[in-house]
């Protein structure tokens, strides 16, 4: 007789003891031990990102402290002394000595110099208007031809040659400097030649003249650092305030709010040194003998203390001025501006005067902006015509170089006299 099978059986057979439990069978220290991990990487994680990712300017701030701290430890070291004491000093008087019998060896060969480039100059003045006058019309001239039909070019070239032959009165200057004219006829190449040629010789000289005061200006230079480093601007009373100033260090956000022109400017959250007291530069922000780093070049002072009276930061911050985004504190490269989801960013050093023509575009000449002002002086005594000639460029390096070398020419004929 065949066997019941055991599924057909009414009664089943009970499993010996309790079935297996999921959570209290297995071992659960793996996935507590990965949950572990993940929740301190994550802490330390956030830990970073507050201290140091999202307010990079903490460690600045103690790091300004620190420097700022041993710069007024070497002043109060170093003592405190007057302009007059320092003057009064036998090392001042020597070295003052030393640079006036050096500048009074060779000051009668820079008379002489001095005194030729003044007629030069005179001779520059009479001539300069008439030169660049008849060179806008030949280059006027010379854009017709090239742009006019093969039937007409013929009678605009003779044109540009009738211009260039026709000869100008000018009344010059004689070379003996005693004021006198002499009326000469001259076209326009002889004009050029002339023009350029006492464009060359006045170089010429004015690089005689500075090779000849090379020597005493070095001793001159040297004479003016010892000055400055030994005169202290400041008194003690005034640098024992400033440690205690800087013992109790308040870091935190320095911001400037201006509601009436919608600014948040938060530089000096970083550029600490911008409106201290004293003049800080960034060799000051290192031991001595170390070159300056980045952090030393963003403690300094503002270069003109005259600007911050005028242009009081309180009412103005720095970003509108210097641009940049004066809100940004995370990254220097967002505080600067420079990426690109920023339309202005920061103006490099050399391009710094850029942003006062912002305001003072219609000012001719703008005190506190040399750089500027020489650039208007440049276009309105040049023009366009006076860096794209009338021969035309090639290549665009042939316009910077004549910029360029006009720029030159303009700062030789504006240099003082020594």
């Amino acid at each position: 007789m065949a066997e019941t099978p055991e599924t057909d059986k009414l009664a089943k057979a009970e499993p010996v003891g309790p079935a297996p439990d999921p959570i209290t069978s297995r071992s659960s220290s793996g996935v507590l031990l990965v949950c572990a991990l993940l929740l301190t990487g994550s802490l330390v994680w956030a830990l970073w990102d507050e201290v140091y990712a999202m307010r990079p300017w903490k460690g600045y701030q103690q790091s300004f402290a620190k420097r700022y701290d041993r710069y007024l430890k070497r002043i109060k070291a170093k003592g405190f002394k007057t302009e007059k004491e320092v003057r009064q000093s036998d090392a001042y008087r020597q070295l003052d000595d030393e640079a006036k019998a050096a500048r009074a060896e060779v000051q009668p060969e820079v008379d002489l110099i001095n005194r030729r480039v003044k007629v030069i100059d005179q001779k520059l003045a009479a001539i300069t208007d008439e030169f660049q006058n008849r060179r806008g019309h030949i280059t006027v001239a010379n854009y017709e031809v090239e742009n006019s039909d093969e039937d007409e070019k013929a009678k605009l070239r003779r044109k540009v040659e009738e211009l260039k032959s026709e000869k100008a009165e000018i009344a010059m200057p004689r070379d003996d400097g005693s004021g006198e004219v002499e009326k000469q006829k001259l076209n326009f190449v002889e004009i050029e030649e002339r023009y350029n040629g006492l464009k060359d010789e006045k170089g010429r000289l004015l690089a005689q003249s500075g090779e000849l005061l090379k020597p005493a200006s070095e001793l001159e230079k040297k004479r003016d650092e010892y000055l400055k480093d030994n005169v202290t601007e400041i008194t003690d009373q005034q640098v024992r305030l400033l440690q205690g100033k800087t013992k109790n260090f308040d870091f935190g956000l320095r911001q400037v709010n201006v509601t009436s022109g919608d600014i948040v400017d938060r530089c000096e959250t970083c550029h600490l040194g911008t409106r201290e007291p004293i003049r800080i530069t960034a060799s000051d922000m290192m031991p001595k003998g170390r070159k300056p780093d980045r952090l030393a070049r963003a403690f300094t002072s503002h270069p003109s203390k005259e600007l911050l009276q005028i242009h009081d930061p309180e009412k103005f911050g720095c970003a509108s001025c210097h641009w940049g985004n004066g809100r940004a504190t995370t990254t220097i490269e967002k505080g600067h501006g420079r990426h690109r989801f920023w339309l202005h960013p920061l103006f490099a050093r050399e391009n710094m005067e850029a942003g006062c023509n912002q305001c003072h575009s219609n000012d001719r000449v703008l005190q506190g902006a040399p750089t500027l002002t020489k650039g208007k002086d440049l276009f309105y005594e040049r023009g366009c015509v006076g860096c794209h000639r009338y021969e035309g460029f090639d290549r665009e390096s042939d316009a910077l170089s004549s910029t360029r070398q006009l720029l030159k020419q303009l700062e030789d004929s504006r240099a003082p006299n020594p």
